[in-house]
């Protein structure tokens, strides 16, 4: 009998937890980082950023993270990703053509980078 009173109340329980998870409104990216110390903490706010549709904002965070680690490619792929978002299509692919450099010269796979290019590319001729 304890088994079946056991399973209704963790339900409730749960039904709280999920319902509170809900409702519960996220952090805007300048209130968790306020002032990035570092470039994760920029990658992550740009991220955040991109999320919430304020390609702008993201794109400035990207570019920060650049200059802080200018072989990171994971802070020029947020440009590009970012630029994709404005319809700077031409810029992205400029973007995605500096990760795949970076990308070759860490032994690292480009396949995506080969795909984000060329349909960064197809946009490109879509919009003209």
């Amino acid at each position: 009998m304890r088994f079946f009173i056991f399973i209704p109340g963790s339900f409730f329980v749960l039904l709280i937890v999920f319902l509170i998870g809900v409702t519960r409104r996220p952090s805007p990216p300048e209130e968790l980082y306020p002032v990035p110390q570092n470039v994760k903490e920029f990658l992550r706010r740009g991220e955040l950023y991109e999320k919430q549709g304020d390609y702008e904002k993201a794109f400035a965070d990207y570019v920060q993270a650049a200059k802080l680690e200018p072989n990171n490619s994971s802070a020029y792929l947020g440009q590009a990703s970012s630029l994709s978002g404005l319809d700077r299509h031409a810029e992205a692919i400029k973007k995605y053509k500096i990760v795949k450099q970076l990308d070759q010269a860490n032994r690292q796979g480009t396949h995506i980078v080969d795909y984000m290019i060329q349909r960064e590319q197809e946009e490109l001729q879509t919009t003209k």
